[in-house]
């Protein structure tokens, strides 16, 4: 019996069989260690944000910021129902659905679901039929709340389930299916208007949690420390806000292995409040860094954003890192 690989991230899954390390199985995204479990978890979501070169730790009232800094949903005062769909090298998929509803003098509350799909393994006999199917997925489960606790100071907070998910229908060269499970929290800070300026600080520890249990070990996971500003870099020159220009700057490192941050740097020009354009760029060590370019529209009650990575390994493999979040307010 042999395996027929449907695509590159099937390599990734089949080293996680001949491992008793799980998180082998998983594409290392951005600084990523081997050691590491749950790296999807590093992976960029959301089109705004990507579109930003992922620096938007320092921004406020926008949905996807769940995944990179609760406390960014602290300033909501509208309810907003989020799906952001991407694409991106060896045909991985991610989904998410995300929920923000903020209620007065309380804070705002939030429910996330985040998907990611690295697609489908044929295993087949030598004569060529197909026995069996492997489907490999990881997904995660949050509750987030954020509030205003002194001042100009915002706090977020996310309780996470998170799942790594190996199935095999059929025969699969004598594997089975099996799910690893964990819990995690995400903290974020956020200080708005600093000194007077339009200038926002922001912080977050991501990804603390316990190990995903192995077979024969434990995988930490790959908690991330990051700090970030964004600023109104118009509103000092001119009292016309119909046009708007912020900048922004992260910067994340390894808990782990303090000591070498990678850098983000991110732009967003927008027109009375109803298109923008995005650009950014992610110094990064792996091949998941490079610009980014991102666009927006915003009418009413819905927005919609897209955005394109230009990352070394979208570049080698041909596919585009392309994403496309749809955002309901009501």
């Amino acid at each position: 019996m042999r395996l027929k690989l449907s695509n590159a991230a099937a390599l990734a899954t089949l080293a996680a069989l001949a491992s008793p390390s799980f998180s082998a199985a998983q594409e290392p995204p951005r600084g990523g260690s081997a050691s590491e479990g749950a790296e999807f978890l590093l992976l960029p979501v959301g089109a705004r944000a990507v579109g930003m070169g992922g620096a938007v730790t320092g921004m406020r009232g926008i949905g996807e910021l769940v995944l990179w800094n609760p406390a960014g949903i602290a300033s909501m005062t509208d309810r907003r129902l989020l799906f952001n769909h991407s694409e991106s090298a060896f045909d991985t998929r991610s989904d998410v659905l995300s929920l923000a509803w903020p209620i007065r003098s309380i804070g705002t509350f939030g429910l996330t679901y985040y998907l990611v799909d690295y697609g489908e393994l044929t295993s087949t006999d030598p004569s060529g039929s197909v026995t069996g199917t492997i489907n490999f997925r990881n997904q995660e489960f949050l509750l987030t709340y954020a509030t205003r606790i002194a001042g100009p100071l915002e706090f977020g907070i996310n309780y996470k389930l998170i799942q790594l998910i190996f199935r095999c229908d059929g025969v699969c060269a004598g594997t089975q299916s099996f799910t690893r499970t964990t819990h995690a929290f995400d903290f974020g800070l956020i200080w708005a208007g600093v000194a007077g300026v339009p200038l926002s600080l922001g912080g977050s520890l991501r990804h603390l949690g316990f190990p995903l249990e192995g077979e024969d070990e434990d995988d930490p996971l790959p908690t991330r420390v990051r700090v970030g500003m964004a600023y109104q870099a118009l509103s000092t020159f001119t009292a016309d806000s119909s046009v708007t220009l912020v900048l922004t700057l992260d910067l994340e490192d390894q808990t782990r292995e303090l000591g070498a941050p990678e850098v983000m740097i991110g732009s967003e020009f927008g027109v009375a409040d109803l298109f923008f354009i995005r650009a950014g760029y992610a110094f990064l060590d792996t091949g998941f860094g490079g610009p980014t370019l991102g666009l927006g529209v915003t009418y009413d009650w819905f927005y919609l954003d897209l955005s394109r990575g230009f990352d070394e390994i979208s570049s080698a493999t041909g596919e585009d890192a392309v994403q496309v979040s749809f955002g309901i307010i009501f």
